[in-house]
């Protein structure tokens, strides 16, 4: 609050005056405050309590859909309109920004996180002016507007959003999407469709913009010619059909692992009803979020069959819905577009009308915490309207609160150690959260408490591939060899061969095999694992060292030129060409 506001006269006389001053700014502090310092304000607010991010590095979904996605590695526009192998995911304005990022700045996390922060900016920016543009007809409308805004730019649960590289996906969807609402109220249709295909080809979840702009309109009383709306539904339904196209005929990734979302496993009834309970720990995470996670998957939270466990959820939200129908009966547009605004921004990554590749992520809660935060600033304007003095010092009170958790919150993400830590703290019945420690464990030379980790994930969910493969890396280190090639050939038969990761299992499993003296059988998987992978050059090199043994040398020098064409940093195969190309090579005595 300026410091003006509590500048008082001297003067006795001046008194009444002056305090009848201070009622009437205290009233209007941002109707008092220029358009160009709110704007400012918001900017710098969302900046600082994020900037501690661009100390951060590269973490968790950082590594498949950055640095090992050869859409952004190897930059082209037909790699662009292709979906990624691992995820089947198609975003190319997400991936190309990623591509430009690693074309600037190479690995260094510093420009991604940057680019990050100001999209939030901007984010936060536009927030204001498209609810300021909605609310123009709501006495204090510009006030409500601001409020909102700055609650959304300090919120603790945008964490993921803005501390995680690949929280852009949502940033740039809800970044073009209120572009182009804003563009859609100021009637320039043309430029409105321009960023909904934008916002399309950022996230898929940007389709929530069709019942957005219907139902801003209504909110504000203002409808536009029906044909406005049918270009936007025209738009979406285009996007909608090539994406089903694209991805196969489906949406999503082609199969849904049970470990990230077992919603899909259940019976539609259970699904919906499960899924409406997970709704309500978004909602919990909006008022109170004391307890974060990059990682709600199996077993974090728990699913019911029935009970009250899924018909107290499932009532409340009967409720909480017609209390929204009646602000739309009773025409009262502002609660009408704050619940608005939340419902669209969840309805398509709810898992209520279509499963989706995750039970809950606090990334998924960007766009709908705008309609919390326009409701929390709607109740704060109520009590601004009864005791000014304290509504400005709850706010105050509030900001500096969600402010310190963000900050705090932030440096969870700065590597995958500190992430996963705090993952497990907050949810000890992690699988995900067990197996990434392990590996991180691994990374940092301390097998022993890797493999613990890696045991506890197992415990928890036994069909974990993952964590079967890392614990056979390990076992192998320790020198527990059969142990070892257990867990390799268990990883191995529990992998499609589709998987992306079938490659390094089954090369793994045959290095093992090696490893046992097992060299006929390493040869067998090898020779399979070439007909079907080509390019992995991993198993060249495995397969030259076998032909190497067995004194076959010009197989193993063929395999390790192989190998080394497609992957010329392969240290295996340089180091056989070298003991090839030394005088007097002959193959090692049998």
């Amino acid at each position: 609050m300026p410091l003006w506001i509590f500048r008082s006269s001297w003067r006795p006389e001046a008194i009444e005056a002056g305090l009848q001053t201070f009622e009437e700014r205290s009233r209007k502090v941002l109707r008092g405050m220029s358009e160009r310092m709110r704007v400012a304000l918001l900017l710098a607010v969302a900046m600082l309590v994020y900037g501690n991010t661009l100390l951060n590095g590269f973490t968790f979904d950082d590594d498949p859909y950055i640095l090992r996605n050869p859409t952004v590695t190897n930059l082209s526009v037909k790699g662009l309109f292709v979906p990624t192998r691992a995820s089947n995911i198609f975003r190319p304005v997400s991936f190309a920004t990623f591509a430009m990022n690693l074309a600037a700045g190479g690995v260094h996390p510093f420009g991604y996180h940057l680019l990050n922060l100001l999209l939030h900016a901007a984010v936060t920016l536009l927030l204001y002016v498209v609810l300021r543009k909605l609310l123009e007809g709501l006495q204090q409308g510009a006030t409500v507007a601001w409020v909102a805004a700055l609650l959304f730019a300090v919120h603790p649960i945008h964490t993921e959003d803005v501390a995680s590289i690949v929280g852009r996906f949502e940033l740039l969807a809800v970044g073009f999407l209120l572009a182009a609402w804003l563009f859609h109220l100021r009637d320039r249709p043309i430029l409105a469709l321009v960023c909904f295909v934008l916002a399309l080809m950022s996230k898929e979840s940007a389709v929530a913009f069709v019942p957005l702009a219907l139902a801003g309109d209504y909110a504000c009383g203002k409808l536009k010619p029906l044909h406005r709306y049918g270009w936007i539904a025209g738009v979406a339904a285009v996007y909608i059909a090539l994406l089903w196209k694209i991805q196969g005929g489906r949406f999503g990734p082609r199969i849904v692992n049970f470990l990230d979302n077992p919603l899909v496993w259940l019976p539609a009834k259970l699904r919906i009803l499960n899924a409406v309970r997970v709704a309500w720990k978004y909602a919990g995470l909006h008022v109170y979020p004391a307890k974060l996670s990059c990682d709600y998957s199996y077993n974090a939270i728990l699913l019911y069959a029935g009970g009250r466990h899924l018909v107290i959820p499932a009532v409340a939200a009967l409720l909480v819905l017609a209390l929204w129908f009646w602000t739309l009966w009773t025409k009262r547009g502002e609660w009408f577009l704050a619940g608005a605004i939340y419902l669209s921004g969840f309805a398509a990554t709810a898992n209520l009308l279509v499963p989706t590749g995750t039970i809950m992520g606090e990334r998924l809660a960007y766009l709908p915490s705008a309609g919390f935060c326009l409701l929390a600033a709607l109740l704060w304007m109520r009590l601004e309207k009864h005791q000014r003095i304290l509504a400005w010092a709850v706010l105050a009170i509030v900001v500096a609160a969600l402010t310190t958790r963000t900050v705090v919150r932030n440096r969870d993400w700065r590597d995958n150690f500190s992430l996963f830590s705090a993952g497990e703290r907050a949810f000890p019945g992690s699988a995900k959260m067990h197996f990434g420690l392990g590996g991180e464990y691994m990374n940092r030379g301390q097998p022993a408490a890797a493999l613990a980790e890696l045991q506890t994930a197992l415990r928890i969910y036994p069909d974990y591939p993952e964590a079967m493969e890392f614990s056979g890396i390990v076992e192998s280190q320790l020198g527990h060899d059969q142990e070892a090639r257990n867990f390799f050939e268990k990883g191995l038969s529990m992998t499609p061969r589709d998987n992306p990761d079938y490659d390094f299992r089954a090369v793994n499993l045959a290095a093992q095999l090696m490893k046992l003296g097992k060299n006929d059988d390493a040869l067998k998987l090898l020779n399979e694992e070439i007909a079907n992978s080509p390019g992995y050059a991993r198993a060249w090199s495995n397969r030259a060292v076998i032909h190497f043994q067995r004194g076959e040398l010009t197989s193993a020098r063929e395999d390790a030129q192989n190998a080394l064409r497609l992957g010329p940093n392969n240290p295996q195969a340089q180091n056989l060409l070298n003991l090839l190309s030394a005088p007097a090579a002959s193959a090692p005595q049998r």
